[in-house]
């Protein structure tokens, strides 16, 4: 089909075209004919670069348009949203408004009301339904991509119960890589299935034993014996590689050993290039290593960067100046980054119950990055044989299907933290009433037994109410009491607050950092870092050591909780090193960490620190306590003794910037009013645009001259 053949706006077509596009592909076409532009519901199953944005894009636009309303992007990671919030910002000249909200869990979002296409997190869109956004019921249609993930462990039910409350509220668009149960899903969602294998770009998949290649149609290619020479061979033929490995290590391990190969390969410009890209990452660690192995033309992604770090190396990738990105899976189901080559060197993980398969379905996730649309004819995904015979691996990975999906709402916390939702936020009043929501659920349809859900939700029922989430009224309907409704809107497990109310008392004893960090550590939303067997003793003496600062009881070494409970000291020692201002590089090198766990550390523990004052304001606060909480909030989200608590308050002055005022001697917001811009611009870190900023935040009127530059010999030479 034609783009100009499409039956929707003119102003839609338009823009379609200026991006190039004057033909559609198959699946697009048989997407947009399923009565998907009419409202029908629409599951679209179809492989990685076929198109599924496009779709969704002309669906809301085209709705938007005709109809007005708002339609909601729901997407897996921060990191995507941001990317689909650039892409969909082109829709903008014809008049809509485009937003992205990922973040602040404790907000209704109100401004996003001015908007019609919302890019969100599903946990975000989940609180933002929790907390009644009025907005919300002008939402027309809901697009879910990777909807596949409704089997995740971790967020599949906050994405079945976003479904389920949206269904038969806005129109649904579910998109997927190709899944075992489409039809399942679509049954469930009352839509239609568009499924197909088609691709844009051909895709060869392989798998390579000891030097020799066997292709999926039995064709055979020879290679020097080690998997090397694949990434070798694409980068010769100007194209660009991704590895897959199971671990971070792995993943700069290859990274380093990979660049000494293909370095002999660049350019001098490219070269330069690279050195230059080098130059601007942080100094830490993992930076060092990622350095090496720039100067290569090799990167390595993981989880353990920091965000800044990542899109430099997505950038780079995309216009061709990195050659080859080694990575764990997370990437395959992360950012927009297609290769013409992708290597699998690991089809097993380690996990809780030891060595394990990678699912198919997430194998052929990483196998769907190769083949760059526009750039390549055909794609080549390989799995390398390393322990696994090379059949087995064709028939299990190549030839096999995904899995099927099933409900994770019977995962304990998140079910918990849903029921209490449904009652607090939701206005469900009885059992019947919860049990008749739990029916629309995906996890009803695909059991068609609802009993042990009931038995689950009443399990449910019977801890909420013991513990003051809810009440009942005589005729035995739900009573939601303020310390529920304040949980769910705060987004946190009815265990988690369980744990803070229980130790108010010991707070208001004994409020001091450590046991704070340590009950924080303890709850189920955080996510803590591993004592490992070589530093419990460590660990265990730290708790013995400051055991009078501790709100829990010191577990012995039998118990099943003592390696947690070493963990959460771990955590905890952390924190209590960031608000010391110990420098992140340290921090490091220290507890084996990299800048992306502490990102993510630091910002988990801002959000329980800021729901644990929320909720202690709910029981008759002490004031003295109450200040005390907020100081050490404060601490937190900025990482700096007390001293610096009245610098960091000023706009854009963070720890280092803090601790060079007050090493400089402005040691309060008093000493900067009256000092002279010329001694301010003299501290490290402050500039014209910073002092700027701070004097209009003091609503001070100064005039600011730029600091002069410091000549130099050759100046002097002139």
């Amino acid at each position: 089909m034609q783009v100009d053949e499409l039956p929707v706006d003119e102003r839609v077509k338009t823009v379609i075209k200026s991006r190039g596009i004057k033909e559609l592909y198959p699946p697009q076409v048989e997407a947009l004919k399923s009565g998907v532009l009419k409202g029908r519901n629409l599951v679209l199953a179809i492989p990685t670069a076929s198109g599924k944005t496009l779709v969704s894009e002309i669906v809301m636009v085209d709705k938007l348009l005709r109809e007005g309303g708002k339609a909601v992007y729901l997407v897996p990671l921060k990191a995507l949203a941001e990317e689909k919030y650039r892409e969909f910002k082109e829709w903008e000249k014809l008049g809509l408004k485009v937003a992205v909200t990922t973040g602040d869990y404790d907000s209704s979002d109100e401004w996003l009301g001015k908007y019609d296409i919302i890019v969100s997190t599903a946990e975000k869109f989940d609180s933002l339904l929790r907390h009644n956004a009025r907005w919300i019921d002008n939402v027309k249609l809901v697009v879910a991509d990777e909807v596949h993930l409704i089997g995740s462990y971790d967020r599949g039910a906050t994405l079945e119960m976003i479904l389920t409350h949206m269904l038969g509220r806005a129109q649904i668009l579910a998109l997927s890589a190709t899944v075992g149960n489409a039809e399942e899903l679509a049954e469930w969602l009352n839509a239609s299935l568009v499924v197909s294998d088609w691709r844009p770009v051909q895709l060869r998949k392989g798998v390579f034993h000891l030097g020799t290649l066997i292709w999926e149609d039995g064709k055979v290619e020879g290679y020097p014996e080690n998997w090397y020479s694949l990434v070798v061979d694409a980068v010769k033929r100007g194209k660009g590689a991704l590895v897959f490995v199971n671990t971070r290590r792995s993943a700069e391990k290859e990274a380093i050993a990979l660049a000494k190969l293909i370095s002999s390969y660049l350019t001098k410009p490219e070269k330069r290039a690279l050195e230059s890209l080098s130059n601007q990452l942080e100094d830490n660690p993992t930076s060092e290593k990622l350095k090496r192995a720039l100067k290569g033309g090799v990167a390595f992604h993981h989880a353990g960067l920091s965000r800044v770090e990542r899109t430099l190396i997505e950038d780079a990738f995309r216009e061709g100046l990195i050659k080859v990105i080694t990575a764990t899976p997370t990437l395959s189901a992360g950012v927009n980054l297609p290769s013409f080559r992708v290597i699998i060197r690991d089809v097993k993980r380690y996990s809780n119950f030891g060595w394990i398969d990678i699912p198919v379905l997430e194998i052929q996730q990483m196998m769907g990055r190769a083949g760059r649309p526009r750039y390549d004819k055909y794609g080549e995904a390989i799995i390398i044989a390393r322990t696994d015979e090379p059949g087995k691996l064709m028939e299990r990975y190549i030839r096999g299907k995904p899995e099927k999906l099933f409900s994770m709402l019977a995962n304990e916390q998140a079910f918990r933290s849903q029921v209490l939702a449904l009652i607090t936020n939701f206005g469900v009043k009885s059992f019947r009433e919860l049990v008749g929501f739990l029916e629309r659920t995906f996890y009803a349809y695909q059991k068609k037994d609802l009993s042990s859900l009931e038995y689950k939700a009443k399990d449910v029922v019977y801890f909420l109410i013991e513990n003051e989430f809810i009440d009942l009224d005589l005729e035995e309907r739900f009573i939601p009491l303020p310390f529920g409704r304040r949980t769910s809107q705060l987004y946190i497990d009815p265990l988690t607050a369980k744990k803070f109310k229980d130790a108010f008392p010991s707070i208001e004893r004994n409020p001091n950092p450590f046991g704070i960090f340590q009950l924080i550590a303890s709850t189920p939303d955080m996510a803590t870092l591993t004592a490992k067997r070589r530093e419990m003793e460590d660990y265990l003496d730290l708790a013995y050591e400051l055991e009078d600062k501790l709100y829990a009881t010191i577990p012995y070494y039998e118990d099943l909780r003592f390696q947690g409970f070493l963990s959460q000291v771990k955590t905890a020692k952390v924190l209590l090193d960031w608000i010391n201002e110990v420098p992140e590089t340290r921090i490091y090198e220290t507890y084996s960490i990299d800048p992306g766990d502490l990102y993510r550390l630091l910002e988990l523990a801002d959000w329980l620190m800021y729901s644990l004052i929320e909720l202690y304001r709910l029981f008759e606060p002490k004031e003295e306590v109450l200040s005390y909480l907020r100081d050490l909030h404060l601490r937190l989200r900025h990482g700096v003794r007390e001293e610096l608590l009245e610098l960091v308050k000023l706009p854009n002055i963070g720890r280092k910037r803090a601790r060079a005022l007050y090493n400089a001697g402005f040691r309060s917001v008093a000493d900067i009013a009256s000092a002279k811009p010329a001694e301010l611009l003299e501290v490290e870190g402050i500039g014209a645009k910073i002092l700027d900023g701070i004097y209009r935040y003091l609503g001070i009127e100064k005039r600011i001259f730029e600091k002069p530059k410091k000549k130099t010999l050759e100046d002097f030479l002139r």
